[in-house]
């Protein structure tokens, strides 16, 4: 299903007509409940713990009426990625919620609990992808390979490109409201509903906080190009803290002439502001690095391309040489002959050189003796 495109609403409907399920799906932040909705499978309808102020329900409706204005590439990124909001809840005069799409299926996956029961389907959260291998082999997903958390991430950046043309400020990015599928690329944000145009309300995302905006300040387009190169580096490396430390990480371990990783740097730098790059420049260098360089194979309908491998650290190499399975190898250049050159003027002769010439003159001085010799005795003889 196509979560905006194919939304059978009207732009606003009256609370009045909407049909709750009955059952919570949860709540937390400004929601009070999301329901899904009874006559229409697929669809939640979000109802607020208060009613919007007046400019917060009218960004709500351009945020609903915006995918029209967009292209149908952008429009198709929303649709596979978004809970795009598509309907306003109205009471009234007064906003009360909104309707969106349920997140599909593929997102929520049984986690192994204690004493071998299973539980119920549950979000897979951008929380599990930052843990490590054992972590997630322990609750039973299965660990992305590092090729995998590349495409990953390229979905997730071309959500945010496509949020930062349309000059919409999500701010809310996340370990909670980043879903991924551990079967595929796919990816899928949540609470799309209190996105900004241009600006949005602070938002407090602990280990999120970009250091150029201080608690309380209104959240620009500047603030998710950092939280966007936050939850790239964290998607690629699966490491939490502190964001230098693990970009240095990274460095050692990706091509020296590849620039993503300096773009990631200037995304997270605290200075000015200006020189954080776009979304859609940061998605570029991932996805098709260009120059030389290996690339790595991708899966058939994927459309992220041109990945340069990673060097792998010294461990890596020897867990990769104990594996039960062979991986690609290049081979070795063939010996070259090695170059011979003509000594130049004052390069000093080589000491069998000097041997040979030593000989060569000796035997000259011989010859010349005997025919010294043979013409005196030619003169005696007449």
């Amino acid at each position: 299903m196509k979560t905006w495109s194919d939304n059978p609403f009207p732009d606003d409907i009256p609370l009045s007509s909407v049909k709750l399920a009955g059952e919570n799906l949860g709540g937390g932040g400004q929601a009070h409940t999301v329901e899904r909705l009874s006559d229409r499978p697929g669809w939640v309808a979000k109802l607020y713990k208060s009613p919007m102020a007046p400019a917060e329900a009218a960004t709500l409706g351009r945020l609903v009426a915006l995918p029209h204005s967009m292209t149908e590439a952008d429009r198709g990124a929303l649709d596979r990625g978004a809970a795009w909001p598509v309907s306003r809840i109205t009471d009234g005069d007064r906003t009360v919620g909104v309707v969106m799409a349920e997140a599909p299926s593929r997102f929520y996956v049984p986690f192994n609990l204690r004493g071998g029961r299973r539980s119920g389907p549950r979000e897979l959260q951008l929380d599990h992808l930052v843990k490590d291998s054992a972590y997630l082999t322990d609750i039973g997903v299965r660990p992305p390979t590092r090729q995998r958390r590349l495409e990953i991430a390229c979905r997730f950046l071309e959500l945010g490109a496509v949020l930062e043309r349309h000059d919409v400020v999500y701010g809310d990015w996340s370990y909670r409201n980043a879903l991924w599928d551990q079967d595929s690329d796919s990816v899928y944000l949540l609470d799309m509903d209190s996105c900004g145009i241009g600006t949005r309300s602070w938002i407090a995302s602990p280990d999120w906080s970009d250091p150029a905006f201080p608690e309380g300040t209104p959240l620009t387009v500047p603030t998710d190009r950092y939280r966007m190169a936050l939850l790239t580096l964290r998607c690629i490396t699966g490491a939490r803290g502190e964001p230098l430390e693990s970009l240095s990480r990274l460095e050692r371990d990706w091509p020296a002439s590849d620039t993503f990783p300096a773009l990631l740097r200037q995304a997270l730098d605290r200075g000015d502001l200006r020189n954080r790059p776009r979304t859609a420049v940061l998605l570029k260098a991932l996805r098709s690095p260009g120059g030389s360089g290996a690339q790595t194979d991708v899966g058939p309908g994927s459309n992220v391309t041109g990945f340069r491998q990673v060097r792998r650290r010294p461990a890596e190499k020897a867990a990769a040489g104990t594996a039960g399975t062979a991986g690609p190898h290049t081979r070795e250049p063939a010996p070259q002959p090695a170059a011979t050159t003509a000594p130049g003027p004052g390069s000093r002769p080589s000491p069998t050189g000097d041997r040979k010439g030593a000989g060569q003159l000796v035997g000259c001085c011989v010859v010349l003796a005997l025919l010294a010799l043979l013409v005196v005795l030619l003169i005696l003889w007449a």
